[in-house]
């Protein structure tokens, strides 16, 4: 009886493998065919008069120009001996290897007649809607000087590795040539600015900066829809596997260097705001006073909202004994209030004297010696608006911060937890990048900026304060940005714990996000510096390309069942994990607000909540569970199963190599919104072994309010 039990039981494992190996193979997408499937959406999307001629006409040398030679020698031809005009969506385009281009650029300038020029900074191709839709960039905007795209790698007829790019970048510009390996150039501009250059022997880097100054893409004013940088949210280019690799060390000349450098050492006044934290605060202090090297005056503001007695007495010591410390001043501003991030920093900022305001934790330490004179630098340039800097963990090289990121899930902190010691997506914790936001942990700008923006919103006392201020000022036409040539310690959250650590802090973190993104609809789900194309409805560490994990909405409503009995009887074991990513309205996970604050029309498929997350059996084989998504009411104990569907997570099963089967840990699901009564519900999840009686629970600390109106 043993032996058939045992067989019996093993071709039960076998069919749940079928099942499973099936499931993983119609979810797992190559880069190559999802890439593909955009790329038909696009060309479906564009008119038929837009076809590109691909007969590459009017070969000739560069040397020896002759507009009646007719000769095509086909796409293999060397670019580095060639060039090539192209015609597409009616712009004649010249195609040319740049060292060849800047070799001869005053034979290429004067004879061409070509609208556009195509400027190849590594070898590769053109991608095959890439001649139609920088044409049509250039035709549609007459104030275009400069398109540039993303690209892959083309080998052996397999496309890999893509470089998606952010929108207009101009910090990351002059941090490194991130361009790539396409750049398209306007030809009358590129005239107008070398009969005018000045410097060293048309140097590709100096040259398209000094286009890009004179055409005013280092000022202010991103949003008026004049820009002269165009960024084509596509792949324009396929490269060779090393392509990179060979420009992504270009620096500037050090002229041009120094002219987009801070000039005056204005004061800086550092607001730090700080209750019953002593040993903290003073370990910033004194990091601060020790190790920070500047020519810039600086005084020290601290607002503190009601220390003790005897911890006030401790600061007025300190702030005492910093007279002969070499700073400006030192203000010590106590008054007793409930906790309000964004008060206590505006009220330090009215009380700053210096015209450069940077708000710094009091959980911060300071590492390396010239990281105030580097953030101020960006911080006094016309159209830099907030500048943060790279946060690591203390006592180690794993980044806590590196910019925030604007997810449809909410603000994320791209890279964190991730090794510093790496090189992370093309360079995304090396160098100055331009982001949507950065932490308020540690955040200067000029006082100027941020009275125009508005300050501290004081109705977001806690959480995303300090995001809600740097999506204003983006708002006001600056560019925000995160030095990443810039490390300090943060000692996180020892000021007021985490969030979402009890079931009143989330619910309260959730509120102040709707907050957030009601103030700032048009940003929601839109962020200038990430594409789209990049993961943007889960939380995740890596930049990794969305096609690893794929979300829709477009999936069977979820018919709930009461399942309170059925839970009892199963065991509760923390070997099944159970995390959750996203528990939202339809529409708030849409549009960003409730329907009675957006501009959108709510319709049926919009009345619902959308849930996501992953889960799964430590040390057991995943392919034999069937899981329901749990939901219990915190005040009748009622419980409701939610069936779900797998999702392919390719993120969970690198991070778990030594577990069975967890391709699938992924699951979503979509719920009607009258399908439980009204109340704060706990998630948990139910996993039931196909292949024996076997049925795990567990809960996750993720709580969802469903009220009777959607609110």
């Amino acid at each position: 009886m043993a032996f058939l039990k045992q067989k019996l039981k093993q071709i039960l494992i076998n069919k749940c493998h079928r099942i499973y190996e099936k499931e993983v193979f119609d979810k797992d997408l190559s880069y190559d065919r999802w890439i593909r499937e955009q790329e038909k959406n696009v060309e479906n999307g564009e008119e038929k008069s837009d076809k590109i001629d691909n007969n590459l006409t009017n070969d000739f040398k560069m040397e020896e120009y002759d507009r009646d030679k007719k000769e095509n020698d086909g796409e293999n031809a060397e670019y580095g001996k060639n060039c090539r005009l192209v015609k597409a969506a009616g712009k004649k385009m010249m195609l040319v290897n740049c060292q060849v281009f800047f070799e001869n650029i005053s034979k290429i300038l004067e004879k061409t007649e070509a609208d556009i020029l195509l400027l190849m900074f590594y070898e590769g191709q053109v991608s095959e809607i890439g001649f139609k839709l920088i044409g049509r960039q250039f035709s549609e905007n007459e104030d275009t000087v400069l398109v540039y795209g993303d690209e892959d790698v083309l080998e052996d007829g397999e496309r890999m590795n893509p470089w998606f790019k952010p929108d207009w970048s101009p910090d990351r510009f002059l941090s490194s040539f991130y361009f790539g390996g396409l750049v398209a150039v306007r030809t009358t501009a590129a005239q107008a600015v070398y009969a005018g250059f000045a410097g060293e022997e048309a140097a590709p880097f100096a040259f398209l900066w000094e286009l890009l100054k004179r055409y005013h893409a280092f000022e202010p004013g991103h949003e008026d829809g004049r820009m002269p940088v165009r960024h084509i949210r596509q792949i324009l280019y396929h490269s060779k596997k090393e392509g990179y690799g060979q420009i992504k060390d270009w620096k500037l000349p050090g002229a041009a260097t120094k002219e987009m450098k801070g000039k005056l050492p204005s004061l800086i006044s550092i607001v730090i705001p700080s209750k019953d934290n002593t040993e903290v605060l003073f370990q910033c202090m004194d990091s601060l006073i020790e190790r920070t090297r500047t020519k810039h005056p600086v005084e020290l503001i601290l607002v503190d909202n009601g220390s003790r007695e005897e911890n006030r007495q401790k600061v007025d010591k300190k702030v005492s004994g910093l007279k002969g410390s070499g700073l400006f001043s030192c203000q010590y501003l106590y008054e007793p209030m409930p906790f309000n991030f964004s008060r206590m920093c505006n009220k330090g900022a009215q009380a700053a004297q210096g015209e450069i305001l940077l708000f710094l934790n009091d959980d911060m330490e300071i590492i390396q010696p010239d990281w105030l004179d580097l953030m101020a630098e960006k911080a006094q340039l016309s159209y830099v608006g907030a500048v943060g800097a790279k946060l690591l963990y203390p006592d180690s090289s794993k980044i806590q911060h590196a910019g925030i990121t604007n997810l449809r899930v909410g603000p994320a902190h791209k890279l964190q937890f991730l090794d510093d010691k790496e090189v992370h997506y093309f360079g995304m914790n090396r160098g100055v990048h331009n982001m949507l936001a950065a932490t308020g942990a540690c955040l200067m700008m000029q006082k100027a900026v941020f009275k125009q923006a508005g300050g501290f919103y004081e109705g977001l006392a806690v959480a995303f304060n300090d995001v809600d201020l740097c999506y204003s000022i983006y708002e006001k036409g600056y560019y925000n940005v995160v030095r990443n040539d810039v490390a300090l310690y943060h000692h996180e959250s020892l000021s007021r714990g985490n969030d979402g650590e009890s079931e009143e802090k989330q619910l309260r973190l959730l509120r102040e996000k709707d907050i957030l993104y009601e103030r700032h609809q048009k940003l929601y789900g839109h962020d200038p510096f990430y594409h789209p194309y990049l993961t943007t409805d889960m939380l995740e560490s890596k930049y990794a390309p969305a096609y690893h994990y794929q979300v829709t909405l477009d999936m069977p409503w979820s018919e709930v069942s009461p399942c309170t009995k059925e839970v009892m009887q199963a065991r509760e074991d923390e070997c099944l994990r159970v995390g959750m990513e996203c528990a939202m309205d339809i529409y708030k996970w849409q549009y960003g607000v409730s329907p009675k604050k957006g501009n959108v029309k709510p319709v049926p498929s919009d009345m619902g909540y959308y849930f996501q997350g992953y889960s799964f059996v430590i040390g057991a084989d995943n392919a034999c569970y069937v899981k329901k998504l749990l939901l219990r009411n915190q005040d009748s104990g009622q419980i409701w199963a939610v069936p779900i569907e797998n999702r392919y997570r390719k993120d969970i099963r690198n991070n778990l190599k030594d577990q069975i089967n967890v391709d699938l840990t992924g699951f979503a699901a979509k719920l009607h919104r009258d399908a439980v009564p009204a109340g704060v519900y706990r998630f948990g999840m139910l996993a039931k072994d196909q292949c024996s009686r076997s049925k795990l629970v567990n809960w996750s600390s993720w709580v969802l309010e469903v009220t009777e109106n959607g609110e």
